[in-house]
């Protein structure tokens, strides 16, 4: 059986955005996507308090079936194979028993009820920390906008879907993380037949390269570009053919992915990794992302991004 495209549904707008994210993701990996409800009488959706009320615990169910085939209704899931799952649970703890075997793990940025907050409560962090497989959090830009209209400021070409010119931009820092995550990066970029841009900031110089903090300008910059290209050169020495451009960004990490994600249709950076990149849910940087980027973010785990 294929690896399903695992998709965390709370009746929110923003966990549907989430569902015609995956179901667009699925018609270029071929892949069939589980549309998950965690429910419980510990904290249910508004949605679902608002269809039943003071309903008992059969009524309530009905309700969360209700709710989850409406969502995959509304999301557009034509060709692509779904499986509705409603499941009685916390929404982390029912999507880590079903990440095995998932081809990754998708939640929007907004919700409510138990997945409320995903980025800056538990629900993410907990299933970024836990599961095996990259996780998308679906937020900003990811189609292009009825009205022809460009979202901050962008050019004209930047949210023209059938113009391939929006990158999937891919943080690296030297890591072996980093060098699975720029894997991953380029095989969802060869799906989009879209470039790649690979990103290393120079912003925040780590303790483990002391001799950067003392070397010039100049050699800073070649032994930056150096670490690149060996990075970009572990990582698609068997990937799939992309174009491919590098940055060296003088920002800080956060700053400079911020800023490449306001032209990027996806953002990919990896669980762990040193230097820029280090502790990425716990620290700055990928909390940075995950609240303001302006398209989805990927985070993948080193030892799920070799596949």
């Amino acid at each position: 059986m294929d690896r399903t495209i695992l998709v965390g549904v709370d009746g929110s707008t923003g966990s549907e955005e989430a569902l015609r994210w995956a179901f667009r993701e699925a018609r270029l990996r071929r892949r069939p996507v589980t549309a998950l409800l965690a429910w419980g009488t510990d904290g249910l959706p508004r949605e679902l308090h608002r269809r039943a009320g003071r309903a008992d615990h059969a009524e309530l169910e009905a309700s969360a079936v209700a709710a989850l085939d409406q969502a995959i209704e509304r999301a557009d899931a034509k060709g692509v194979e779904v499986h509705p799952m409603l499941v009685e649970a916390a929404p982390a703890v029912a999507l880590e028993e079903n990440a095995p075997g998932a081809e990754m793990i998708v939640v929007g940025s907004h919700g409510h009820g138990p997945i409320t907050r995903v980025l800056a409560g538990s629900v993410a962090q907990t299933v970024v920390n836990h599961v095996q497989v990259p996780v998308v959090v679906v937020r900003g830009r990811t189609t292009q906008r009825p009205d022809g209209q460009r979202p901050n400021g962008q050019r004209p070409d930047a949210d023209r879907p059938d113009s391939q010119r929006r990158p999937v931009v891919v943080g690296v820092d030297g890591s072996g993380n980093s060098v699975g995550a720029l894997r991953w990066a380029a095989q969802a970029a060869a799906l989009r037949r879209a470039p790649l841009r690979v990103v290393f900031a120079l912003g925040r110089t780590d303790p483990l390269y002391p001799e950067l903090m003392i070397s010039g300008q100049v050699d800073l910059l070649r032994r930056a570009q150096a670490m690149l290209d060996e990075t970009v050169g572990k990582g698609l020495a068997s990937a799939a053919e992309v174009a491919v451009d590098t940055v060296v960004a003088p920002d800080a990490p956060s700053v400079a992915l911020l800023h490449e994600a306001e032209l990027a249709q996806l953002l990919v950076v990896g669980r762990r990794g040193h230097g820029g990149f280090a502790d990425l849910l716990l620290g700055s940087v990928s909390h940075q992302c995950l609240l303001h980027a302006a398209c989805p973010v990927a985070v993948v785990h080193d030892e799920a991004a070799g596949g």
